[in-house]
């Protein structure tokens, strides 16, 4: 997690970091994937069952978080979510934040974070 005011370096440590770390030989690439939590209600962030056609509708976060922990990755990711933390969306990742490290959804969908995932708030 960092914290701190804006315009402080934050990204900038970020940045560097993943730069640093990617030019280690032997290991994979790191890349950032940023989204900011705050931008989306909770229904567009996780996904939400349609009314009209009974269809599931998935969200911003966990069509990242899908394609983010795919097997066949090459990258190590950091998914940043740049913004402040709110109770709203912060909930839901409970089982994430958790041992289990899996991303539950209302559909009854479980998609566990590989080892090449890390959460960055």
């Amino acid at each position: 997690m960092l914290l701190g005011q804006s315009a402080t370096g934050k990204s900038t440590i970020l940045n560097v970091l993943t730069e640093v770390l990617s030019d280690v030989p032997g290991r994979l690439t790191y890349r950032i994937v940023k989204l900011n939590p705050k931008a989306f209600t909770e229904m567009e962030m996780y996904g939400v069952k349609s009314e009209i056609s009974d269809d599931w509708i998935p969200g911003v976060f966990s069509t990242l978080w899908q394609k983010c922990n795919s097997r066949q990755s090459k990258f190590n990711i950091w998914l940043t979510n740049d913004g402040p933390v709110d109770t709203i969306w912060i909930e839901s990742l409970n089982t994430v934040l958790d041992d289990n490290k899996i991303l539950t959804l209302a559909n009854g969908e479980r998609i566990p974070m590989t080892d090449q995932v890390k959460m960055v708030f």
